[in-house]
């Protein structure tokens, strides 16, 4: 599976999510065909996946930030194939601490033990 983000013509030309798939590699790749993750307001960017207790979840970020909106990192259960969200989003963290400089992205997880941690980029290059 590789995520990716593109322009949706039918939001208006919103930043999506989208999956693609391969037997192998180098391919070639399939891809689903719609967008597996929209926000028509904002735009959606920055997909990775993350797995717990068998389980996957896709976890992005709302692009608020490029519409004077806040920054949103959620995540959604995948199905089995990956190629689905079912569920309700849940909300991972919003960018409201001083020191994100008023943007937050590119989230990832990692497990240590028994903990798990987020790990994400914020402010900007110029604050």
């Amino acid at each position: 599976m590789v995520y990716y983000t593109a322009r949706e013509e039918v939001s208006g030309g919103k930043l999506c999510i989208g999956v693609t798939s391969a037997t192998d590699i180098l391919g070639p790749y399939t891809d689903k065909g719609s967008p597996l993750v929209t926000n028509i307001s904002e735009g959606v960017i920055d997909a990775t996946v993350f797995t717990v207790s068998n389980t996957k979840y896709l976890v992005y970020k709302v692009d608020g930030n490029a519409h004077g909106q806040p920054c949103l990192i959620y995540a959604i259960q995948l199905s089995a194939t990956g190629t689905s969200v079912g569920g309700p989003a849940t909300l991972l963290l919003r960018n409201d601490l001083s020191w994100e400089g008023g943007i937050v992205e590119g989230p990832w997880f990692i497990k240590e033990g028994n903990y798990y941690y987020l790990f994400y980029s914020s402010c900007a290059y110029n604050n």
